[in-house]
């Protein structure tokens, strides 16, 4: 009945991305979701700080210091139905780490 994903915005807040679930029965539902970057919180609805790192590894591909966070949302479900699929921003801007269905 929940979706919840780990995540960031990188290079800037990543605001109103949407998310797209598929059910068994043909339907989908569509969630709008605001990600922080992970250097940036900007405290979303939806959005809880889960991990704080000191250091990141930057473009140019060097380690750089710093307070970095990465988020938890959750969206909730449609319990009476049965996931399929999961269709995630098309915005090399958005980070999704891991998602868990419960």
């Amino acid at each position: 009945s929940t979706l919840t994903f780990l995540g960031t915005g990188v290079n800037g807040r990543q605001a109103n991305q949407t998310f797209t679930v598929k059910y068994s029965d043909g339907t989908s539902t569509s969630f709008t979701q605001s990600l922080s970057d992970w250097a940036v919180p900007q405290s979303y609805a939806g959005e809880t700080k889960v991990l704080q790192m000191a250091s990141r590894v930057a473009p140019s591909g060097k380690l750089s210091s710093g307070t970095f966070y990465l988020y938890g949302y959750s969206l909730a479900l449609n319990s009476a139905k049965t996931v399929t699929s999961l269709t995630l921003p098309a915005n090399r801007e958005v980070l999704v780490l891991a998602v868990d269905l419960r």
